[in-house]
């Protein structure tokens, strides 16, 4: 969720094969090791870090707070390559990441999951005061439609089932624009299935976004996005606040480790991280203005959605 984010900031449903592949991926060099007082992904002296895959230009926006955390915990660190949400979900839920970073949903999915780990601190996006971004509803430049009650009947592009701003804030406009968000099935390919529209699963931001603009959906969410990236380009008509996107540390490591990693993760501000000598990246400075300690109450909002929109599959 640092946010795709040109500004910046969703129900698991892989299939076991990709469960496995993930598992797989994960397991690959050192399996999980046991310190004395607690247990790391990798080893005692590495430290694993997941991300989206389609967040920030991948790595390299997060490399600034990953070479923080190098320095703050005396620690190597490594990210764990990711293909998608529900990779980087299960990954965690499976203990094969000691930090990561998703948005609201994938917190609220890993947690119900069984995933042992606590948020510390929350994301800025660049010129926002509080952590958080916008989901969009986005049509076509050339589009007719001027308001989501329009979307009824068309083709939408969502991001991924288990997206915030691309799928769980994208059925909440189209239920409060009186669309029905209410699951009716399930695709070949597992994902959720309506009767008011047909749902389409890009399965990241820039992929919603690019298909909305060559009209292979007739409308679609996804955060917001640089439109001027896209041919044809894509206009908003609609867009919502979602709550910043979290760090989160596994409650396995080491009590020591641990309070190390959420002090940093507190701590990984530009300022902050300039004064210990870490570069700043353009891939950093383009999305994230740093962060905020995590508080609940951020997350009102999320609770509240995943209570009242079913499809969401916030419990699974």
């Amino acid at each position: 969720m640092f946010l795709s984010r040109s500004k910046r900031i969703g129900a698991v449903v892989a299939t076991a094969v990709a469960a496995a592949a993930v598992l797989t991926a994960c397991s690959s060099g050192a399996a999980s090791t046991q310190s004395d007082q607690g247990t790391f992904a990798q080893d005692s002296k590495t430290l694993i870090v997941g991300n989206l895959p389609d967040e920030t230009n991948g790595e390299a926006g997060y490399q600034p707070v990953a070479d923080y955390l190098a320095k703050e915990t005396g620690l190597k660190v490594k990210f764990l390559p990711t293909t998608s949400y529900d990779s980087l979900i299960a990954a965690a839920v499976a203990g094969k990441v000691d930090v990561f970073t998703a948005g609201a949903l994938e917190y609220e999915q890993v947690k119900n999951k069984g995933g042992d780990y606590s948020p510390v601190s929350l994301q800025m996006s660049p010129g926002s005061s509080q952590p958080g971004y916008y989901s969009e509803a986005w049509v076509p430049k050339n589009s007719s439609i001027t308001s989501v009650s329009q979307f009824k009947g068309k083709k939408v592009c969502f991001v991924s089932p288990s997206s915030t701003s691309g799928f769980l804030f994208g059925l909440n406009m189209l239920s409060e624009a009186g669309i029905s968000v209410k699951q009716t099935g399930t695709d070949a390919s597992g994902n959720p299935t309506f009767a008011d529209f047909t749902a389409i699963f890009a399965g990241s931001h820039p992929k919603s976004a690019q298909s909305i603009a060559a009209g292979q959906c007739d409308v679609g969410f996804a955060d917001d996005v640089d439109t001027t990236a896209y041919v044809g380009g894509l206009k908003s008509i609609q867009k919502e606040f979602v709550p910043g996107v979290p760090w989160e540390v596994s409650n396995a490591l080491p009590a020591a480790v641990k309070a190390k990693v959420t002090k940093a993760l507190q701590t990984a501000n530009p300022d902050t991280m300039k004064a210990a000598g870490i570069t700043i990246t353009d891939a950093y400075s383009k999305s994230n203005a740093g962060v905020v300690p995590f508080e609940q109450k951020y997350y009102d909002t999320i609770d509240s959605l995943c209570k009242n929109i079913a499809a969401a599959n916030c419990s699974k």
